[in-house]
């Protein structure tokens, strides 16, 4: 995946946020940021790490993430005269060879990596897309849609902690998954469709469509299964 937006980043200052801090966005060569931060505007780099949280008002272009804690992509609210100082984004995402996040990651648009892994919990208005995806979900987590070759769905950690507080079990929710080979646990989706399939425990799916294999554990349900090899 080509990441570079155009820019030439090899050049390019670093920034590092420590404490408190804000930055205009702008492009980069290593971003690094350390308790509470914030950008505005879009932001291209070779490296992204935040540890503690931070928040973008536009897009993130880099060739790798790593966040632990909170990132969130968002636009600038409207200010309270009604006044908005920031432009509308209109296609806000973040963009990724590598990306790890343990912690929270939100975003009001689509996220795509090669490599994507996830501790914790998501919230994604989009479509998250990737070779390689691996999420390990440790609390409520929405995508839209989701695609990939390779892409598993796992309970974290938190799973013992969640059976004691069943309203607060960590659960992804997805309209629509598609991948080549699939596994999901604690997952409710309305359509699931690949090659290999595999329906762990925990699971409530509307749909699956497979192509080669399916297995659903008996603490899941499907209501619709068609086998697309016999098309």
């Amino acid at each position: 995946m080509n990441t570079n937006p155009g820019h030439s980043l090899d050049r390019k200052s670093d920034i590092s946020i420590v404490g408190e801090g804000s930055s205009a966005g702008g492009v980069y060569g290593k971003v690094k940021t350390v308790g509470d931060s914030s950008f505005n505007g879009n932001l291209y780099c070779n490296q992204f790490k935040c540890t503690g949280t931070s928040v973008i008002y536009g897009s993130l272009e880099a060739t790798d993430v790593k966040i632990t804690g909170t990132l969130t992509l968002t636009e600038r609210a409207a200010s309270s005269d009604g006044q908005n100082d920031a432009v509308h984004i209109s296609d806000l995402h973040a963009k990724a060879e590598n990306m790890k996040v343990v912690g929270e990651l939100y975003l009001s648009g689509d996220c795509q990596a090669e490599n994507f892994k996830l501790n914790g919990s998501l919230t994604i208005a989009g479509m998250l897309s990737a070779e390689q995806m691996t999420l390990r979900i440790m609390g409520p987590s929405e995508v839209r849609e989701m695609g990939g070759s390779i892409i598993y769905v796992k309970s974290g950690r938190a799973k013992l902690l969640n059976s004691l507080f069943t309203e607060n079990q960590s659960i992804l929710k997805v309209r629509i998954i598609e991948g080549d080979e699939i596994e999901l646990e604690n997952t409710e989706a309305e359509v699931v469709r690949g090659d290999t399939i595999k329906i762990g425990p925990g699971c409530r799916i509307g749909t699956v469509e497979y192509r080669s294999s399916l297995h659903i554990h008996p603490q899941s349900e499907v209501l619709l299964q068609s086998n697309r090899s016999l098309d």
